[in-house]
């Protein structure tokens, strides 16, 4: 059972970076799934390795976009793009150390992201970057 489900007051008004968003519900309703079987440890490796590419990715793609429209939010948004990377290199590392208790910190972290960043900072885009495919 899903922990979250899209809506569209996550939308963006952009197709690519909605269907990229998607992937972080997947990513935060793979791990929860997981985590109500026990079975968390097993797929917070795979987890953790697709966010690492996504943060990459996805956060080099919209910072293109709204460098494209002179987006006026740009340094801060870059900021958040740098310390949600981090967190997510952090919690890999830790990983990589042994650490398979960050699950649950990782679950609280996606939900947070959905919550926080696209909700508060992506939308800032929205109307700046409406017109893109």
């Amino acid at each position: 059972m899903a922990l979250i489900e899209w809506k569209d007051d996550y939308s963006v008004s952009v197709k690519r970076f909605d269907g990229e968003h998607k992937k972080l519900f997947s990513f935060l309703n793979e791990l929860n799934d997981a985590m109500a079987k026990g079975q968390g440890r097993f797929v917070i490796q795979n987890v953790l390795h697709q966010l690492l590419d996504y943060t990459r990715q996805h956060f080099a793609a919209e910072e293109v976009a709204m460098r494209s429209v002179a987006f006026a939010g740009l340094a801060s948004h870059i900021a958040e793009h740098r310390e949600l990377t981090a967190k997510v290199e952090k919690f890999s590392a830790e990983y990589s150390k042994g650490d398979t208790s960050i699950t649950i910190d990782v679950l609280y972290f996606l939900r947070d992201w959905l919550d926080h960043h696209i909700i508060s900072t992506d939308r800032k885009y929205k109307e700046a970057l409406a017109g893109l495919a």
